[in-house]
């Protein structure tokens, strides 16, 4: 598909895409609505508003059959799955996976999705030559000026599990390496928590956010909805054929409906 078309893919739910899958199986169209619905667990309507959309749109017939357009459209961003799916087997994310993925998928744009997946398969050269080690001293003897997106994941502090602050983040990260420094910016995203005091919904955006670098932790600013924390804070291991994994220990505190949530620890996990 060329440029100009993935510039017309609107990105859609996880949800909307498993009904064109669904349907895309189905020889016959009678009652497909019906069936769909029931398989993806989510009402008629749900179904048969948003195939009436593809209809205006002129990816779907008013036969319920796929247009040329529909059907590459379809094949196309089943594709970006699969290759969304891969680079975060490759990047190491193997607990909430499909979390991500779903983040990923509906909220980032097609084409710098397509730009993250594409440039995670391309070895920068300079890396085809080093040999495996088990720990990096220094990012910037191997990291290209420019910028970098990279997928990012928020674990606890042990690794084990995914830290509920990865909620106030968002899935891609940025990393930046020019004249000025080396940072890994972070877009910081709104959360949502249920008060203890009485059960309701609240919601609220990180407070602050501190990184361990030389065994201090060190407040790292916040402007503009974005984060920085320096490339040289963190821990790099895991280096073999162009694959670089990057960590490194936060303390956070986000600030909930009108109450200041205690400072946790927690671990940042991204791939280069």
């Amino acid at each position: 598909m060329d440029r100009k078309e993935e510039y017309k893919i609107e990105n859609l739910t996880m949800l909307q895409i498993q009904y064109l899958i669904e349907l895309n199986k189905l020889e016959k169209k009678k009652g497909a609505v019906r069936m769909i619905a029931a398989k993806c667990g989510v009402n008629h309507s749900q179904v048969s508003r948003f195939f009436k959309k593809c209809i205006e749109e002129g990816e779907l017939t008013e036969s319920l059959d796929f247009t040329e357009n529909g059907k590459r459209k379809l094949d196309w961003r089943c594709k970006m799955i699969r290759d969304v799916r891969d680079y975060l087997e490759r990047s190491g994310i193997t607990e909430g996976t499909e979390e991500v993925l779903k983040g990923m998928i509906e909220n980032i744009d097609y084409i710098q999705l397509e730009k993250l997946v594409k440039s995670d398969r391309r070895m920068n050269p300079k890396t085809k030559m080093q040999k495996r080690e088990d720990v990096i001293t220094d990012i910037r003897d191997i990291l290209e000026y420019g910028n970098h997106e990279v997928a990012v994941t928020i674990l606890q502090h042990d690794g084990a599990k995914r830290s509920m602050a990865d909620r106030g983040f968002e899935p891609v990260a940025l990393i930046r390496y020019n004249k000025r420094g080396a940072y890994l910016e972070l877009t910081i995203r709104e959360m949502d928590a249920v008060s203890r005091v009485n059960g309701e919904d609240m919601s609220g955006y990180l407070a602050t956010l501190k990184y361990l670098h030389q065994g201090i932790f060190r407040y790292a600013d916040i402007k503009n909805g974005k984060v920085r924390i320096p490339l040289d804070a963190c821990y790099y291991q895991n280096f073999d054929n162009g694959v670089l994994r990057g960590n490194v220990m936060i303390t956070v505190t986000c600030s909930v409906g009108n109450a200041h949530m205690p400072e946790s620890t927690a671990r940042v996990v991204f791939k280069l």
